[in-house]
């Protein structure tokens, strides 16, 4: 009998302290949990161990908003929280292990965009924390809050760019995704000084002649990486662009919008005012002890 209690003591201690305040972030959370496990599973018995650390990095990163909320005393809406988990899913599921990255070619454009606009909401949820700060002397208004945010998204976009070209010259990978182009205008082809960027137009082919004599052949002009950089960085701009239209509603309307609210991450001491799914969970974890320690004293 104290066996099944416990799982259900389990069960909502979980949901109180990862998605309780939402029940279908907490059903969605779980979901994807169990998706990520079986791919252990099953990584582990194929010796798959990169798709392997992959799939226990994205476990991590589940954890990370409710250790967010808590340790800057935030509360992340409930539909922000479903987009950075479909966010955490999409990066690290379906697009590495399952290979969306190469296959959908919007994909990494896709993921980009979301970065920019969910980073942008914990850069402002930060912010948030030092303008409502009695002992700093530290007030945005709203435009450089907005600003701000889009330059701490923007900086964190420029560090993974970073790691993206080490990890590209240095460990043999190519996250800095190579493309064909047919035209590029440059300064090298400049005989003279080589000051005067000379167009090149409407490339059919490349010829790539290696040491051993090998020849690859392309449909075009290889373009390493500087295109997809600039894109990414762009889309991630956009994206956190996005975040501040929505935060500026919100402020305007001191979170009377409907919409914005539901995306904006707002300031709240969890032991002080603790949501009232928490405060109902709690008890019936509170009951399901008491139950507990009944079936131990009978057993």
């Amino acid at each position: 009998m104290a066996k099944p209690v416990r799982k259900v003591y389990k069960f909502y201690k979980l949901m109180a302290e990862q998605y309780g305040e939402s029940k279908i972030s907490f059903i969605l959370y779980m979901f994807l949990r169990l998706i990520i496990i079986g791919i252990i599973v099953m990584s582990a018995i194929r010796g798959d161990f990169e798709h392997l650390w992959q799939c226990i990095f994205a476990l991590i990163l589940f954890c990370l908003p409710p250790f967010f909320e808590r340790t800057i005393k935030a509360d992340l809406p409930a539909l922000f929280e479903i987009v950075i988990l479909l966010f955490i899913f999409s990066a690290f599921i379906l697009g590495e292990v399952f290979s969306f990255m190469g296959k959908v070619a919007w994909w990494d454009t896709m993921l980009h965009t979301f970065y920019g606009f969910i980073f942008a909401a914990f850069s402002f949820s930060l912010l948030e924390v030092l303008n409502n700060d009695e002992d700093l002397k530290f007030k945005l208004s709203p435009f450089y809050l907005c600003l701000t945010s889009i330059s701490i998204t923007t900086f964190i976009g420029v560090l993974w760019e970073f790691f993206e070209y080490f990890a590209d010259h240095f460990l043999g990978k190519d996250m800095q995704k190579d493309r064909l182009i047919t035209s590029f205008n440059s300064t090298y082809l400049d005989s003279a000084d080589g000051m005067i960027p000379i167009p090149v137009t409407d490339i059919k082919s490349t010829i790539i002649t290696l040491a051993d004599g090998t020849s690859i052949t392309l449909q075009g002009y290889l373009d390493l990486g500087v295109i997809d950089t600039m894109k990414d960085l762009f889309v991630a701009f956009i994206g956190s662009l996005v975040f501040c239209i929505f935060l500026t509603i919100y402020l305007k309307t001191q979170g009377k919008n409907k919409l914005a609210a539901m995306l904006i991450p707002v300031k709240r001491n969890w032991k002080e005012a603790p949501p009232k799914p928490a405060v109902k969970l709690a008890k019936q974890i509170s009951d399901l002890e008491n139950e507990i320690s009944i079936l131990k004293e009978k057993d």
